[in-house]
């Protein structure tokens, strides 16, 4: 399954996609401590031996999936993301237990959105994102877990910066939208058993040492029988926010 859209490119999933490996060369350091962690976090989940098929949303380059341990756990591992990488394809093309499913994992809120702009010309906020209809991504699969690795936060990051060039979106019409989408998601995986990663506050130090922090999440993260929290060191060279160091601090929760 795949997508093949304009809007992939015009609002900048493919840019930004190819921006994630470019960083994480960059910040290999930094970034292994933590890519490591949501692995290790991943394969203590799922004990139950009924799971026997999974389904990654938000695999992207796989740096933050354990994909040989859990193709050695499960019978079918089903990675989903709005595009896939062309190394990915490569990489996993012999894996008989993995399948590629390329998907709007925001429930089609990028393309409804997309449409009303480009197709309707829309330009009264409430009319552009207002009523958007969430539809389940897999509706043809029904995979005995969800994971939901490191996305949650970024389901409305990339719409929301779109959006935010547009003068006339206010901040109040983008958190509507971010805590729509991240409650809709949420709603959706956890109809399964499952886990999620996710970054909850990110942390800028400028160069005098204050810190300021912004706060990424506009719904309240499930409670789960396993659960952890940690500290992503994300940009050391102050490429992120100019002149600041950034950080993310993770949570990660499993639920039956």
């Amino acid at each position: 399954m795949s997508i093949r859209e304009p809007w992939i490119r015009r609002m900048g999933f493919l840019r930004d996609q190819e921006g994630i490996i470019n960083r994480y060369l960059r910040e290999k350091g930094n970034w292994d401590p933590h890519l490591n962690h949501t692995k290790e976090f991943i394969i203590r989940c799922f004990r139950d031996d009924r799971i026997q098929t999974v389904a990654v949303l938000g695999s992207g380059w796989l740096l933050d999936v354990p994909l040989e341990e859990m193709a050695r756990r499960f019978t079918a591992i089903y990675l989903v993301d709005i595009r896939h990488p062309p190394q990915i394809r490569k990489k996993v093309e012999s894996m008989n237990r993995v399948k590629l499913i390329e998907a709007d994992l925001t429930g089609g809120a990028v393309e409804q959105i997309w449409k009303r702009i480009h197709r309707q010309r829309l330009r009264d906020p409430e009319e552009i994102i207002g009523d958007l209809v969430f539809t389940p991504p897999l509706r043809l699969l029904r995979p005995d877990a969800h994971i939901s690795v490191n996305l949650l936060n970024q389901l409305d990051i990339l719409l929301c910066d779109y959006l935010g060039k547009r003068r006339h979106f206010q901040q109040q019409h983008l958190h509507h939208l971010r805590s729509w989408l991240q409650n809709t998601h949420l709603d959706w995986i956890r109809s399964l058993p499952g886990c999620i990663v996710t970054d909850t506050v990110e942390i800028n130090r400028d160069k005098t040492g204050a810190e300021s922090r912004i706060n990424l999440i506009y719904c309240d993260l499930p409670k789960g029988n396993h659960a952890d929290t940690w500290i992503w060191e994300f940009d050391s060279m102050g490429t992120y926010r100019s002149g600041n160091i950034t950080s993310m601090e993770v949570q990660a929760v499993e639920w039956s």
